[in-house]
């Protein structure tokens, strides 16, 4: 049985993914215990601690994806983000280097900020509005560097605005799932702002597609569905899914600095590459969602 180093394994994204990687034996990093499963073996440790010395089997591919990715936790918290997200970024390309093993990066459309243009392509201009996401291009450069100087093959992931079942607790779907089901009114930020929303299935169908089919080199890619949807309008459809009528304030209290009007990503780099698209739309995914 091929083996994967994992970081993150417990994750929104991790778990999901390991879920769907059975044949494979998973060597996942995790600050925190998990219920054992037959294909996994976990190493117990901070993803900005672990070593080369702490993974006691081969493996061929090596997938990072843990992260500090709570943005507003992050702007009160900046050493702990760049110290999780950059220096943990910094240990996974050393324990890949060393095991001349492919690297899959979970990066986000955090990266471009406030974008000029939509759709955006991959090769649109960076330009980081948050500590969160000055910490990811950090760390994309750090892959490109590996890549470059040691001849590693690393695949960049941007990952656009991910939702599904078990998200983690700063997930605006899952903020408003919540009030939906236990307040009498939803109130959020910027009410007015569009994302580009991608399913959690489509984002782990993207993952295993690279797994089994990983191009050489460095490679910088758009996991998105080029289409956007405002916070206002996720809240309707997901009211009507609870058959309830609440109504949809915006809190100032609760509005974001240099929070971004609209993001969309072009995935056709993506599509080209690895004959994918994303399967789920919004009214579905959100379904599956709410019923979780």
């Amino acid at each position: 049985m091929n083996s994967i180093v994992i970081s993150g394994h417990n994750g929104f994204i991790g778990s999901s993914l390991t879920s769907r990687l059975k044949k494979f034996h998973i060597i996942g990093i995790t600050n925190k215990k998990r219920k054992k499963e037959k294909n996994v073996t976990s190493i117990v440790k901070n993803v900005n601690k672990v070593n080369n010395t702490d993974v006691k089997h081969s493996f061929q591919t090596l997938i990072h994806l843990a992260a500090v990715s709570d943005i507003s936790f992050c702007n009160a918290n900046p050493k702990t983000c760049y110290e999780v997200n950059v220096n943990g970024t910094n240990n996974m390309l050393e324990i890949a280097r060393k095991n001349d093993a492919n690297i899959i990066f979970a990066s986000s459309s955090h990266v471009y900020g406030n974008p000029m243009k939509l759709p955006i392509k991959e090769n649109d201009k960076i330009n980081p509005s948050s500590v969160y996401s000055s910490s990811k291009i950090m760390a994309e450069t750090l892959c490109e560097t590996y890549a470059k100087n040691y001849g590693l093959n690393i695949t960049v992931l941007r990952l656009f605005s991910i939702y599904g079942p078990n998200s983690p607790q700063h997930n605006i779907i899952l903020n408003i799932k919540k009030q939906i089901k236990t307040k009498q009114t939803i109130s959020l930020g910027n009410i007015n702002a569009k994302r580009d929303f991608i399913h959690i299935d489509d984002v782990t169908d993207a993952f295993n597609r690279v797994i089994r089919s990983q191009k050489k080199g460095f490679n910088v890619y758009n996991i998105s569905t080029n289409k956007s949807t405002s916070i206002k309008e996720i809240c309707k459809k997901l009211t009507k899914h609870s058959k309830t009528k609440i109504p949809i304030v915006s809190n100032k209290n609760k509005l974001r600095k240099n929070d971004i009007p609209e993001i969309r990503g072009n995935f056709l780099k993506f599509k080209k590459d690895y004959e994918w698209n994303s399967k789920i739309k919004i009214e579905q995914g959100l379904k599956m969602t709410f019923n979780k």
